[in-house]
């Protein structure tokens, strides 16, 4: 297949397919590549009904741009459950994790779209149509799914903290702040991988959770490479960690914090997570992450400086309550006690709430008692997000509710950045900072 072509469907998620059986039916789908288009149907819908009548369609890919159009037809095999196919479930989830919510509950059954014909329009320069040819065998994802396992999405959040912790502190030594951001996300990678590894382990992630990265349930990783990763990150996490321990021994207690937090938070049946603990342990960790930042930089501890750092770890502990909120019922079946378990479901919500608006009066108090710390303010210019996550919570139907942690994940960072931007660029509390080395 010509490699624009292939490299275009790769890059698409979505298909328009065209069903002809009891009646015309046009549907769009998400779509990965496994030897052919893997895609969901709903269980009882118009499309599943042609299909069965008569599975030939025809079908359409675009991205909304003058590109690169491709259109074809084919036959379509309905595979079964998604459970059953773990490959082709796994190629498809990891493209598209938005389909992790209708795998989730059971609506949908898995196909495959064989074409015999695929046609494309290239329009990047000059209209190009032609006949493409192809084997089954170049409809393949090109994936390297073992960095989902350190879930990468999260580390979005030590490192903020990081850098919101040393910039607090007036003045960054670079060298230090750039080991630190480096030992931090090897550090977090670690022990995602590791807590992968346990969940996977325990069945606490199966075909038909919302949680972790899938890659162990999907077969997408074999699990002794996970843990050869997590040894080797955490061995470089270390080398790290001691370099700053041997340049700043003041940072030591907030070192051990973490490692001990993330070291036991996974581990079956004693860990934190298990022990309605996990909130605890994730505050404590990043309470560490922004205070030992802020030591390693010099900087002091007091009132403001803890009212400062509260939202941090509070905004991190939201990420793991919106995945233990979606996940009650599961954990519940598998004897993992969570803060959200105890809580219930309106419990929850109000939790949730709470962890999520706190820092409107923490951060209203630090500047009433430090008025050189204004420009906190500037955090208030991510309320609009806040409101959006609060309808989302607010809604037990909103389809979002799935996708909570990640939602506020983001949020997050968003809170971070104008925590960060803010005190470098209007605060004359920071007018000492140096960005250089010393």
């Amino acid at each position: 297949m010509n490699e624009p072509v292939l490299k275009f469907l790769r890059e698409s998620r979505t298909m328009t397919i065209s069903t002809n059986g009891e009646r015309l039916w046009t549907t769009k789908v998400y779509y990965a590549l496994e030897h052919g288009f893997i895609f969901l149907v709903e269980k009882n819908s118009q499309t599943l009904r042609n299909l069965q009548i008569n599975n030939n369609i025809s079908f359409e890919i675009d991205n909304n741009k003058l590109s690169v159009f491709v259109q074809g037809s084919g036959k379509v095999e309905i595979l079964g459950e998604p459970a059953d196919f773990p490959k082709e479930r796994g190629k498809l989830v990891y493209k598209v994790p938005e389909d992790q919510i209708f795998i989730k509950h059971e609506h949908v059954l898995i196909a495959r779209l064989i074409p015999d014909e695929i046609r494309s329009m290239d329009m990047r320069v000059e209209m190009k149509r032609s006949g493409e040819k192809f084997s089954t065998e170049e409809l393949v994802e090109d994936i390297r799914p073992l960095y989902k396992a350190f879930r990468p999405w999260s580390f979005q959040q030590s490192v903020v903290t990081f850098i919101a912790g040393s910039i607090l502190a007036g003045y960054i030594h670079s060298l230090y702040i750039i080991i630190g951001i480096i030992g931090i996300i090897l550090a977090h990678g670690a022990f995602n991988a590791i807590s992968e590894y346990f969940d996977y382990k325990t069945g606490i992630d199966n075909p038909k959770s919302l949680g972790g990265s899938r890659v162990l349930v999907d077969e997408l990783v074999k699990p002794d490479r996970v843990i050869y990763s997590f040894i080797i990150m955490f061995i470089l996490s270390i080398f790290t960690a001691i370099y700053l321990v041997i340049a700043r021994p003041e940072i030591i207690p907030y070192v051990l914090l973490g490692i001990v937090a993330g070291l036991v938070y996974g581990i079956p049946r004693i860990g934190f997570k298990h022990l309605a603990l996990g909130d605890l342990s994730v505050f404590l960790a990043w309470s560490g992450i922004f205070l030992g930042a802020l030591i390693l930089q010099g900087g002091k501890i007091d009132l403001v400086t803890l009212l400062l750092m509260l939202p941090f770890p509070l905004l991190t502990v939201n990420i793991l309550h919106g995945n233990n909120w979606r996940d009650i019922n599961d954990d519940r079946q598998k004897g993992v006690r969570t803060v959200a378990s105890l809580l219930g479901q309106e419990g929850s919500k109000i939790y949730y709430l709470l962890l999520l608006w706190v820092f409107v009066p923490l951060d209203i108090s630090a500047v009433l008692m430090d008025r050189r710390m204004f420009p906190v303010i500037a955090t208030f210019l991510t309320l609009p997000f806040a409101v959006s996550l609060s309808r989302v919570a607010i809604n037990n139907k909103n389809i979002k509710r799935g996708m909570l942690d990640k939602l506020t994940a983001s949020y997050t960072l968003y809170y971070g950045i104008a925590f960060v931007v803010s005190f470098i660029l209007f605060s004359g509390y920071s007018t000492g900072l140096r960005l250089l080395f010393p």
